[in-house]
């Protein structure tokens, strides 16, 4: 078995639109205050070549993500459901297409986008080298806070409370506090490490207009630049509900805010390489399947009444195109025209009375004893335990947005019928989920098991 990592460059030039905190924000960018990365790690043992893919982008639609996998394993001679593709989910970054209002695409960008990170699995495929592994979990607390059950959330406490070094959510158990790290030493020197921890990367604002991979992109560099040669690879875990501790502030804070969680999240990087032991990596395998999940049984006509209801708002005297009228958070013009564009993308998806049910990727990659269980959706933390319980390998991770976009959120949310639940499925123009709570644990079990055989 022979292992390579490297990278390329996949910074948009500036003026593009930037994705996230809100619909029809407009956000151009600015500044590059860090460049985009593709990273890749190819594995490459007797016939069988598998590929790992992080990019330092929101999300990468399903489609995008299919034409991704074919130009990689054109580009080094793998196999195309061999190619396993996730991102930092950086709100920094240029928007790619797959959800609605959230930043407009740019032609050029998307067109150029696979050839670029091709790249990189070239580069890794010549980098290729028999190397050592090593394995550690170590503590990474006082990054992420669940949204969506601690007392405070994650934006109303002082920025200095927030950034303590002390500070600690009130419901820890409620975000996964550690970190995991599978490294790989070539003489001696490390090569490449994947990093796997839970938390949205959205250190930023409707207000900040720079680029860059958020804390998690940026630890990867600082992590790359203390280690000359090597390539740090971060897989987001369960993390559709867990949010740093710093969001929707000022520049001023956002920055202050992105310069202490770097340096708090590469310091936990650093700690889990000194703490990481050798461990036996006796084969690779990956696998790709697309599932069908149950939605929820929108008809027509449901569906045209709805179009109908929205499309009233917009009719009245007096309407504006300003986003953030209406009644906050969640009946604003903004979130309100998302959810029009979304409904017509259904309607659109219509086969007579058969509404429209996209698949969703779900991707397993097995390094040795290290199971990667992937899923095209922002996984909510409570969904991870199960997976972790049945699956029959001694080192599970849960990686969100493995080719695709949109939330998989627990019973709890799915019952608020708010954001999550009723709003994300219509911003990447789909029918909420009936049942992903339970569906997709079961799924990603069933995909552990196969990546055991």
């Amino acid at each position: 078995m022979k292992v390579g990592f490297a990278q390329s460059d996949i910074t948009p030039r500036l003026g593009v639109q930037l994705v996230g905190y809100g619909p029809y924000r407009n956000r151009a960018a600015r500044k590059i205050t860090a460049p985009l990365a593709a990273r890749a790690m190819v594995v490459t043992q007797g016939k069988r070549r598998t590929t790992l893919i992080n990019l330092d982008l929101c999300f990468t639609p399903r489609r995008l993500a299919q034409k991704i996998r074919k130009v990689v394993a054109t580009g080094i001679g793998g196999k195309p459901d061999e190619v396993f593709v996730t991102v930092t989910h950086t709100h920094s970054g240029p928007t790619v297409g797959g959800i609605l209002g959230w930043g407009e695409t740019d032609a050029m960008y998307l067109e150029t986008l696979p050839a670029r990170i091709a790249e990189a699995a070239v580069k890794a495929l010549a980098a290729q080298t028999v190397v050592e592994w090593r394995y550690a979990e170590v503590p990474c607390e006082g990054i992420a806070i669940n949204r969506e059950t601690d007392k405070g959330g994650w934006m109303f406490d002082p920025i200095g409370v927030r950034l303590d070094p002390r500070w600690r959510p009130a419901r820890p158990q409620d975000t996964d506090p550690t970190l995991r790290v599978l490294a790989a030493y070539a003489g001696g020197k490390l090569c490449g490490v994947l990093h796997h921890f839970g938390c949205h990367a959205v250190v930023g604002s409707e207000q900040t207009f720079d680029v860059h991979g958020d804390f998690v992109g940026l630890a990867s560099r600082a992590v790359e630049r203390a280690h000359p040669g090597a390539t740090a690879i971060f897989l987001p875990g369960a993390m559709g509900d867990i949010n740093p501790p710093v969001v929707h502030r000022a520049p001023a804070e956002t920055k202050r805010g992105l310069r202490v969680l770097t340096q708090k999240y590469t310091a936990v990087i650093q700690r889990g390489l000194r703490a990481a032991q050798p461990i036996a990596v006796n084969g690779v395998q990956g696998l790709q399947r697309e599932v069908l999940f149950s939605r929820k049984p929108w008809t027509r006509a449901w569906v045209r009444r709805r179009i109908a209801e929205l499309e009233n708002i917009f009719s009245k005297p007096g309407v504006t195109d300003i986003t953030s009228v209406g009644t906050p958070p969640l009946q604003t013009n903004g979130l309100n025209m998302a959810r029009l564009e979304g409904l017509r993308v259904v309607l659109a998806g219509f086969k007579g009375a058969k509404a429209p049910n996209p698949p969703v990727a779900v991707q397993g990659l097995r390094i040795g004893p290290v199971a990667l269980l992937g899923v095209g959706l922002e996984v909510f933390h409570s969904l991870q335990a199960p997976v972790l319980c049945g699956s029959p390998h001694p080192h599970t991770w849960v990686v969100s947005l493995v080719g695709g976009a949109g939330y998989a959120p627990d019973r709890a949310a799915c019952a608020k019928q708010g954001y999550t639940d009723d709003l994300v499925p219509l911003i990447v123009g789909e029918r909420p989920y009936a049942k992903i709570y339970a569906e997709l644990p079961r799924e990603l079990i069933r995909l552990a098991r196969a990546l055991a055989d």
